[in-house]
């Protein structure tokens, strides 16, 4: 496949004369803006063709209660042959059409054979992700691991066969994106667009799941018209929960790395998904009713895990290690790999006709081992806000694109905060001269009916007042940003949480915490089922055993038993205290006297022991 020529072709018979011109152009604008793609090193897919997907799928069809059939079979399909399906069964169809890449998994002997592979790329040694969150967490990551027994799944053996699929018709010197170029709100969007055969999170890097295909993107906005001699205005990726504001980085934030007017973006291990920075992310999928419960518990159990304290950004739920390190391929200017850019836009046959999904479709209700729709359309077969609205979807909409369009708004704001003064005025008037009436028919009544209605003048009046002064101060603010400018925003003022590397993989390293971290959520439910075997009258001393065991344990890993012990300590303390003060509300009030004499009297003797001991 070239990509310029696939551009090229898509001209329509009969377009003006600068039709051709006009794709020329913004060929060169993403060629000039392209992003440099840094992957992990273990990636076992890179960004492909759809042409050489297509060879190898079959596609299928599911109408409501009824059994999947097939319509076209492996070697079959194109994309126009796609777009004339997609056609065919119309948008009602959307998520009922699907691809298949993978026929059969591998068995178990090549399975093993694959994965022995001595040129198998493999994720270099580093954090453990059980290492990384706490025993809660892993307690809850074993039990909601278990839904996969439930739910579709993408089956096991896929990605190895996937992957070898991939690897037959790899280009070993060029990747291709899908280029689409539009102009809104005085930007100019480029979004670059990039598929892959699969996503191996969880089969190969332990995350949250598996599917069939993948497209991620990145999308610049340049100033309309765009400075050939500048870098972008902005930059916004496709990542996991990211929205709005947060999906975009600034060209001056110091997250973002360039390479001339190249973006580097990192992208994660298996997941694909963007991060500006490199490293690890823990991010953890916390279903609604584990957060409630969570949430009560998180705060008093602060007191007996010290190390806890202060700690923020990470949640109860599957806890999962995102790895963006860059460590290992690339792709773009700079790497062993080059893009090969393919023009796309609304007019792309396949892009515009096909709203099925790009894989298997496995029936996941979570919807997490289900392939994804093109970059044009949501599973459901609506149309994606990052295509229909990039800069909406990007939180842009708020930002002047360039100094000129700024001064503009800023010329627009003072204008209509002329009227709104006016206005103001206007009703400081009538109030006020209604007030003056007002006090005078109070005075001549002397009644109180009167003085209420004075009293709620006078508050309009005020009320008045202060917008007045509060329009005043924001004109005579813009009046001196039209000479001066506006003040800088700092990079990250739009981000209502910036997200960096929140692992350090020298701290999960530990032989000790790796094991435990390893065997601890086991070691729990069975402990549990012991427990629930007992005698049924100590079931809860039994359990208060168990945690102590288990946490001891869990402090002793990471190096922090004293201050866990010291926290068990003042935790006993506190019950104690609390203990002595029912005593003495239900009547033993001599004996909570006399046990509160007799433990002061130890406290008081260890503390002078331990002063004669220093003195010596």
């Amino acid at each position: 496949m070239r990509g310029v020529r696939a551009a090229d072709e898509r001209i329509p018979a009969g377009a003006a004369p600068g039709a051709a011109h006009d794709q020329a152009q913004d060929l060169g604008l993403l060629r000039r803006y392209e992003p440099v793609l840094r992957m992990t090193q273990g990636e076992l897919f890179l960004p492909m063709p759809i042409e050489s997907y297509l060879r190898n799928c079959s596609l299928w069809r599911r109408e409501p209660s009824e059994a999947a059939s097939e319509v076209c079979a492996p070697g079959e399909i194109t994309p126009a042959r796609l777009a004339e399906v997609g056609a065919e069964f119309g948008a009602a169809s959307g998520d009922g059409l699907w691809l298949r890449f993978v026929t059969d998994s591998l068995r178990r002997r090549e399975f093993r054979a694959w994965r022995r592979a001595a040129g198998r790329p493999r994720l270099a040694p580093g954090t453990s992700r059980f290492a990384a969150v706490g025993l809660l967490s892993r307690l809850i990551d074993a039990v909601l691991r278990l839904s996969l027994l439930l739910r579709g799944r993408v089956p096991g053996g896929t990605t190895a066969a996937a992957e070898q699929a991939y690897r037959a018709d790899a280009d070993p010197g060029t990747c291709p994106y899908y280029g689409r170029v539009t102009r809104d709100r005085g930007f100019v969007v480029l979004q670059y667009w990039f598929f892959y055969a699969m996503n191996d999170w969880r089969s190969s890097f332990g995350g949250v799941n598996d599917h069939e295909a993948d497209w991620e993107q990145v999308t610049v906005f340049l100033r309309d018209p765009p400075d050939p001699a500048s870098r972008p205005a902005w930059v916004a990726i496709s990542s996991h929960d990211e929205a709005g504001d947060d999906l975009r980085r600034r060209a001056d934030d110091p997250d973002l790395q360039w390479r001339d007017t190249h973006p580097v973006l990192f992208a994660g291990a298996g997941s694909h998904s963007g991060a500006y920075l490199p490293g690890d992310y823990l991010v953890t999928v916390e279903p609604p009713a584990v957060g409630r419960l969570t949430g009560a518990l998180r705060r008093p159990g602060r007191l007996l895990l010290p190390w806890k304290r202060g700690q923020t950004g990470t949640r109860f739920g599957i806890p999962f290690i995102d790895y963006h390190r860059g460590d290992g391929p690339g792709v773009g200017p700079g790497e062993a790999q080059q893009w090969l850019p393919v023009l796309v836009d609304d007019q792309t046959p396949w892009l515009r006709h096909y709203r099925g999904l790009w894989g298997l479709d496995t029936g996941d209700p979570f919807g997490g081992e289900r392939a994804p729709a093109g970059p044009r359309y949501e599973r459901g077969g609506s149309v994606r806000l990052c295509w229909s609205d990039p800069v909406g979807w990007a939180g842009l909409d708020k930002e002047p694109p360039s100094v000129a369009a700024e001064a503009q708004v800023i010329e627009d704001r003072i204008a209509e905060l002329d009227t709104r003064l006016a206005v103001v005025a206007g009703e400081l008037d009538t109030d006020a001269d209604e007030l003056r009436r007002a006090r005078v028919g109070s005075r001549a009544m002397a009644n109180a009916a009167n003085l209420a209605a004075v009293a709620a003048l006078q508050t309009s009046v005020e009320q008045a007042r202060a917008r007045r002064q509060a329009l005043a101060e924001e004109r005579a603010a813009l009046a001196y940003a039209s000479v001066a400018g506006l003040p800088p925003d700092e990079p990250h003022a739009h981000l209502t949480h910036r997200v960096v590397p929140n692992v350090d993989p020298a701290r999960t390293r530990s032989s000790v915490l790796r094991v435990w971290s390893a065997v601890s959520a086991s070691a729990l439910l069975a402990g549990l089922a012991v427990v629930i075997l007992g005698h049924v009258g100590a079931l809860l001393p039994a359990f208060a055993g168990l945690a102590v065991v288990m946490l001891s344990v869990e402090a002793f890993a990471r190096g922090h038993l004293w201050q866990f012990l010291a926290g068990l300590a003042a935790a006993v303390f506190l019950g104690f205290v609390g203990w002595l003060m029912a005593l003495a509300v239900i009547g033993n009030w001599r004996l909570a006297a006399a046990v509160l004499l007799i433990a002061a009297a130890v406290a008081l003797l260890l503390v002078n022991v331990r002063d004669f001991l220093r003195k010596r």
